[in-house]
């Protein structure tokens, strides 16, 4: 076991949660890259951060890294529902879910420092996860690691089982000019009181959040 796993040990941590200041949002950005040079799918139009999390617990909570691709998005154009529907809605694509940071021993120990380390309450972890995966797919962006792969920068989405306008906001902040056009129209179309939708605790919505990360 080296330094670094040893420090996020639960058995070997004791009272250092002070001694290592955890920037969750570098933690994503370097396991997705370590999980994105082990892609090999060619026509990827768009890639998943899908937040699953407890309503009743915000802080059971997991980041699944995925993807969907023109052929998958091809092949199911045959449902009786729109093309967009099919392209942008996670329940049409491949949700092949190939990493879950959250899920294994270390990651799952990292969020839990991270969490104490910034004192973060149960009813905002959410938030203030999205606020850090939006700095690290702005990261993600800044790097061209997408467009020196797909001669293109394409978005990264950050999103949970529902599409409403927030989700479009949060996304516009994250990817910028990388977001298609057409993901944005497709949420601005989606009626929020169709969805369970997340209120932050000061009373802002899943896209009322901060630019300053």
């Amino acid at each position: 076991m080296n330094f670094y796993e040893r420090l996020f040990d639960k058995k070997n941590s004791g009272n250092n949660d002070s001694f290592f200041p955890l920037n969750i949002s570098r933690e994503v950005w370097f396991a997705f890259l370590n999980e994105f040079t082990q892609w090999n799918d060619k026509d990827i139009y768009a890639i998943s951060f899908f937040i699953d999390f407890d309503y009743d617990n915000q802080q059971d909570i997991r980041l699944y890294f995925g993807y969907n691709t023109e052929r998958h998005y091809q092949s199911e154009r045959c449902h009786d529902v729109s093309d967009e529907e099919v392209r942008w809605n996670y329940e049409y694509w491949l949700q092949n879910e190939l990493f879950c940071f959250g899920e294994d021993h270390f990651t799952e120990h990292m969020i839990d420092i991270w969490l104490r380390q910034q004192h973060i309450p149960e009813s905002q972890t959410v938030e203030r996860l999205t606020e850090h995966l939006i700095q690290a797919v702005r990261d993600i962006h800044q790097s061209k690691i997408l467009s020196h792969r797909f001669g293109k920068e394409i978005p990264v989405i950050i999103h949970n089982l529902y599409y409403y306008p927030d989700i479009a906001m949060i996304n516009m902040e994250a990817n910028g000019d990388a977001l298609d056009r057409d993901f944005i129209d497709y949420c601005m179309k989606c009626s929020e009181s169709e969805y369970p939708k997340l209120i932050f605790h000061d009373g802002r919505n899943f896209g009322d959040i901060s630019r300053n990360v």
